[in-house]
């Protein structure tokens, strides 16, 4: 890749949320796209894997029809061949914006969500947002079930903040996950930086577009089982030249909810993602993703392989 220069002011910008399933959880994820302060122009594309005919279509139009009153709304359809197709299908729709954000449709931003983005998204960078879960969300959810856009807002203001105080409110507090841990551990020297090109992670992360379209996108190959296909897009990002920046004010908050299966699938992913890429960070992955997994688990079975260890 030939080197790149930042370009400032930042320009407009989409942000590609593709949804399967819950709309509760999208409306609020909307709700706090609506809210947003400071940022440059841009536009939200929601991009509907839904089955037309399937039990939750009808109050997911009403969701997206009402939203387009909040906020510039572009909904296209999905290709229903699972998240990488549908994050595809999403930035290609955007063509004519500079950068991408990639969010899931269960998150909670602040409202410097964006501006904080544009502030450091550069030509030679994928950038990711600090993330958090939410445990508790299913309360939450109960509480904005209802709600006018307004409260909704106000309700997660706190939580999709990143310079709130903690909060002492059991039922507020959040976690980071292992993968979460590992970014953060690596970008601020805690953790060795045994994996450069980790930090894609499609549920909070942006990239020029240009830059996107060059790496060919998301693998449509992983299919519609459940991970890795943002780490491998990050992968071939950093083989492209782009470097990882962490930006700390594009906080996003999950609306963790059970996926029984995760683990098996992720374990199918994972494999895949090592036959494509077999390099020491990509095979030493089951440390860090995994129901025991650790940044320091990751990091000493990475530099276990790569010092010749047994």
């Amino acid at each position: 890749m030939h080197p790149r220069t930042r370009s400032a002011p930042a320009g407009p910008a989409a942000v590609v949320i593709p949804t399967r399933g819950d709309h509760e959880r999208l409306r609020v994820t909307l709700a706090c796209l609506a809210a947003q302060t400071g940022a440059p122009g841009h536009r939200v594309v929601v991009v509907d894997d839904n089955d037309p005919a399937g039990p939750g279509a009808e109050g997911l139009a009403g969701l997206l029809g009402e939203a387009r009153d909040w906020l510039p709304l572009r909904v296209v359809p999905g290709p229903g061949r699972g998240r990488a197709a549908a994050r595809n299908a999403g930035a290609a729709a955007a063509e004519g914006v500079d950068w991408l954000v990639f969010l899931d449709a269960d998150v909670i931003v602040g409202p410097g969500f964006l501006a904080a983005y544009a502030e450091a998204v550069a030509p030679d960078c994928f950038l990711h947002g600090r993330m958090r879960e939410l445990p508790t969300s299913v309360r939450l959810l109960g509480e904005v079930a209802d709600a006018p856009p307004e409260t909704v807002r106000e309700l997660a203001a706190g939580l999709g903040d990143p310079a709130a105080p903690p909060d002492r409110n059991p039922r507020r507090r959040t976690v980071a996950n292992a993968l979460e841990r590992a970014v953060e551990a690596m970008a601020d020297g805690t953790v060795p930086d045994i994996a450069p090109w980790l930090g894609l992670i499609g549920a909070n992360s942006a990239v020029p577009w240009a830059l996107w379209r060059e790496s060919g996108g998301f693998d449509e190959e992983f299919g519609r089982v459940w991970g890795c296909e943002d780490l491998e897009l990050g992968l071939r990002l950093h083989d492209l030249g782009a470097r990882r920046r962490l930006v700390p004010g594009a906080f996003g908050v999950h609306l963790s909810h059970a996926r029984p299966d995760r683990w098996e699938q992720h374990d199918r992913n994972l494999a895949r993602f090592a036959e494509l890429h077999p390099r020491p960070s990509v095979r030493a992955l089951t440390a860090l993703l995994g129901p025991e997994g650790s940044p320091e688990r990751y990091a000493e079975a990475v530099l276990a392989v790569t010092a010749g260890a047994p």
